[in-house]
């Protein structure tokens, strides 16, 4: 039973995934026509892997992302062509390309329990530390019982955190039903101008003396 429930709730934040990325496109590329927005995997660690014949690798670790946000990809075919050189799960669409991401967001369809906060949180700390101009948000669709305390407690390395809406799923996802609810619900709509006047902002190239 507890199969079939964790099996639909994927079903539903997959569903969903794809309605945002495509509501974000059609809001992103009036400002931005060079921004790309896609479901897949980003670079997340470097390190040495020794092989059973005790031969060391210097292995780039890819995981999956909900949601990239990016303009610009750098060319690793040199890397993929060295014998010492391991691309452990690059499984994008182009993977002689390597995304340089600017904003990635977690999805969690029905609120988060504080072990995946904490994975994701370091997921965040780790993705960032490579691309320190990528923002990392965690995006809720249902609050659920992820109360702000546990959020800011466990979430700590996500830079901004977004709940559509509160209480819990009500009932099955559709294809579609985001933008629809939001044609019926004035609040979600305003939480989701604002989700994406957010994304904006980071995209924006702004005159700054700034280094950080």
């Amino acid at each position: 039973m507890e199969d079939l429930i964790e099996k639909k709730r994927n079903k539903d934040e997959e569903l969903w995934n794809r309605d945002l990325i495509q509501a974000l496109e059609e809001r992103l590329t009036v400002d931005f026509p060079d921004v790309k927005v896609i479901k897949g995997k980003v670079l997340k660690d470097i390190f040495l892997y020794k092989d059973k014949s005790c031969k060391y690798s210097l292995q780039f670790g890819f995981v999956d992302q909900d949601i990239i946000i990016y303009q610009e990809t750098m060319d690793i075919s040199d890397l993929q062509a060295s014998r010492n050189v391991l691309l452990h799960n690059n499984y994008n669409t182009e993977p002689d390309r390597l995304i340089i991401p600017r904003i990635i967001c977690e999805l969690k369809y029905n609120g988060i329990n504080s072990h995946s906060l904490v994975i994701y949180s370091e997921y965040a700390a780790d993705i960032k530390s490579i691309f320190p101009d990528c923002k990392y948000y965690l995006a809720l669709r249902y609050k659920k019982s992820s109360t702000p305390n546990k959020l800011y407690r466990h979430g700590k390395h996500f830079d901004k955190i977004i709940a559509f809406e509160n209480g819990k799923q009500k009932g099955k996802y559709n294809n579609g039903d985001f933008i629809n609810n939001m044609s019926e619900n004035k609040d979600l709509e305003a939480t989701f101008n604002e989700f994406v006047d957010e994304i904006k902002k980071t995209l924006k190239v702004k005159k700054t003396y700034f280094i950080k």
